[in-house]
């Protein structure tokens, strides 16, 4: 999948919060034998997406087995921000949450 067409994907799964609607409102357009020839598969593939583009940094730290201060440590942020981010005081932006999930291999693409 190119990162072009990744980042189209992406935008969108951001913006619509329902996965179902997400993934009907694409059908099957030409653009998807990019990714597979199985409808499944690039439904498994946006929802994969979906999922991800809305975690919190809490569940990207719970899915991935780490501790805040041990996601601290391997990103090398303080861990006043991890803490901040996780209690919603302040906000991790999309960007940084993606770069999280994609070195953690929590999304599958």
């Amino acid at each position: 999948m190119t990162d072009k067409l990744f980042n189209k994907i992406w935008k969108d799964a951001l913006e619509q919060p329902n996965k179902e609607l997400y993934i009907g409102e694409y059908g099957y357009p030409d653009w998807f034998d990019e990714i597979s020839q199985d409808p499944q598969e690039i439904s498994g593939i946006l929802g994969n997406i979906h999922d991800v583009a809305h975690m919190t940094l809490k569940e990207i730290i719970k899915r991935a087995g780490l501790t805040q201060a041990a996601f601290s440590v391997k990103f090398c942020i303080p861990i006043r921000t991890v803490e901040d981010w996780c209690s919603g005081k302040n906000k991790c932006r999309d960007y940084d949450r993606l770069m999280f999930c994609r070195i953690l291999g929590i999304l599958k693409v």
